[in-house]
């Protein structure tokens, strides 16, 4: 028998797989590190790397975020019909830098729009130093 998963848990996994998933999409690898020392996963694209922190909802993200001193880019997921039927392909994810993050409304969509997750926002994140 298995131990339980709990429900914040498994949203917590599966924002983090998906944001993987997304980034693969977009030609970054992502892995979680050995140790979750405040950092879920770790990213590279090229020579750029970056650490990210991911936070999942499925209505409103609890603020202020409880984010670690140390990361790169906060990856935001609003995961939709989570509670009946997960719909990955209408679950939001946001990319955020961390000098951006401050004073950003992350609860309202127009304040967001241009950190939804697509190809021309990763290459501007990785773009090579």
């Amino acid at each position: 028998m298995a131990n339980p998963i709990s429900e914040n848990m498994a949203k917590g996994t599966i924002g983090e797989l998906l944001v993987q998933t997304r980034l693969l999409q977009y030609g970054v690898q992502a892995a979680a590190p050995i140790k979750d020392s405040g950092n879920d996963l770790i990213a590279l694209k090229g020579y750029a790397i970056k650490t990210i922190q991911v936070k999942t909802c499925t209505t409103r993200f609890e603020t202020p975020l409880d984010l670690p001193e140390k990361y790169h880019l906060v990856a935001l997921v609003r995961l939709h019909g989570y509670d009946t039927e997960l719909l990955l392909d209408q679950t939001k994810v946001y990319l955020v830098p961390k000098e951006r993050y401050a004073g950003l409304r992350i609860n309202r969509e127009p304040d967001m729009a241009e950190f939804s997750i697509s190809q021309g926002l990763v290459d501007a994140l990785f773009a090579e130093p």
